[in-house]
């Protein structure tokens, strides 16, 4: 179980490195294209949320490996279950149908991380 765990981990860590990335380094104008912001809209709050996925990308992996205050990483799962809820609900307000299976599959993984490792540090 542990294994299975330290892969999901891996894998959430992965997708919200690319995830954060996308989201500081594009330009207003790429995120006004792509559909993320409108453009009188400001570019900080994703800005802001690129950077906590990044911090949650360290959050996933480095407190349980290192064992220094290991209850940060169930808690960093639920944030990004918190993450993905509002995706969830921002692509259903867009009627944006087929992204929608994504941040389910990203819940469901992160829930899984966060159940097993909060029963671990009980």
């Amino acid at each position: 179980m542990n294994t299975m765990l330290w892969i999901i981990q891996i894998l959430l860590a992965a997708f919200f490195i690319m995830a954060g990335l996308g989201k500081i380094r594009n330009s207003k104008e790429q995120h006004i294209a792509d559909g993320h912001i409108k453009p009188e809209a400001s570019i900080i709050p994703i800005r802001i949320l690129g950077i906590l996925e990044l911090f949650g990308c360290i959050g996933i992996i480095v407190p349980w490996l290192a064992v220094i205050i290991p209850i940060l990483t169930p808690i960093t799962a639920v944030c990004f279950c918190f993450i993905m809820i509002g995706a969830f609900v921002v692509h259903f307000q867009k009627k944006e149908y087929k992204f929608l299976l994504l941040p389910v599959f990203v819940i469901v993984l992160s829930s899984v991380v966060a159940y097993y490792r909060f029963a671990a540090t009980i």
